[in-house]
């Protein structure tokens, strides 16, 4: 995929109030750990110093979790909205992250002026180079939450759907009894001649190339090819009534042999049964028609 198509897709991880929540808390705790752990930026001096009371260095890191709390609230559940960020792309959003540190920044200049400093040298907060490399620091720090949280989307994103489509599949399945599975498949010819006759459960997946379709199916537990003269169309004509449906502008698949459903390259397949996991491509046109075939047989 080129980088201008990815950078084009939309930013969509964040859009339920769930994952925002998940984004806010997760990039709250991160920071302290992660400053607790490493004591990075001379912040280990700063707590060894003896001029700084155990009550201030709690307050400093308190201040730090408050002020990230606050801003990513903010900007995800009212600023994105106020400024028409909700729904937009990965290259618009990489603008708005951004913001995200500045904002945090901000809230915590703030509380700067209640919060003792840590060595009490408030006029460094003052300073603008000392307040632009805090925001290089924290743009740094927010970006391990960031890409963590959607990490963690994409695969319980996917995780739900492969769920959801295997419980689809198996409501699907057992709609058809057991005599319907091993009734015949008679496949004819362009002419009309029957051509091959095998049971429905037997029937993998067809393959369309030009005047042909290669028909894949199961003979005695081993996978088998057979060529037949004639167009998928037609094909997909003789097997209307049954729970063989077109998923690409060249291939039609048995949704009873589906095993689950995978996305590679961005691009959706179906795993077939059976098969040493062979898959079948579905084209975005035929997506929704896929899910909602299975979704009317539920």
């Amino acid at each position: 995929m080129k980088i201008d198509t990815f950078l084009n897709l939309p930013f969509n991880f964040f859009d339920s109030n769930k994952n925002k929540w998940i984004y806010v808390i997760v990039s709250t705790i991160f920071p302290l750990i992660f400053l607790a752990l490493f004591l990075p930026y001379g912040l280990s001096e700063e707590i060894e110093n003896p001029v700084n009371p155990f009550i201030n260095i709690v307050l400093f890191f308190l201040s730090i979790g408050l002020s990230t709390f606050i801003a990513l609230s903010f900007s995800q559940f009212f600023a994105r909205k106020l400024f028409g960020f909700e729904h937009v792309t990965i290259k618009k959003y990489m603008g708005w992250f951004l913001l995200e540190p500045l904002g945090l920044i901000l809230v915590y200049f703030g509380f700067s002026f209640v919060i003792p400093d840590l060595g009490n040298d408030f006029e460094k907060e003052l300073n603008i180079v000392f307040q632009i490399k805090n925001y290089f620091r924290a743009t740094l720090i927010l970006l391990f939450p960031f890409f963590g949280c959607i990490i963690y989307i994409v695969i319980k994103n996917l995780n739900d759907e492969l769920k959801e489509l295997g419980e689809q599949l198996k409501r699907y399945k057992s709609k058809f009894s057991k005599s319907q599975k091993t009734e015949l498949l008679h496949i004819k010819d362009e002419n009309d001649n029957l051509d091959l006759s095998l049971e429905l459960k037997d029937f993998l997946f067809a393959e369309s190339s030009n005047q042909y379709v290669l028909i894949h199916y199961l003979k005695e537990g081993r996978i088998k090819k057979h060529i037949t003269r004639n167009r998928l169309k037609s094909f997909l004509n003789q097997t209307k009534n049954l729970p063989i449906k077109q998923c690409h502008r060249s291939y039609a698949t048995n949704l009873l042999n589906v095993e689950h459903k995978v996305k590679s390259q961005g691009k959706d397949f179906l795993v077939i049964s059976n098969t040493e996991h062979a898959k079948v491509p579905i084209s975005k046109s035929y997506l929704d028609q896929i899910n909602r075939e299975l979704a009317l047989k539920n």
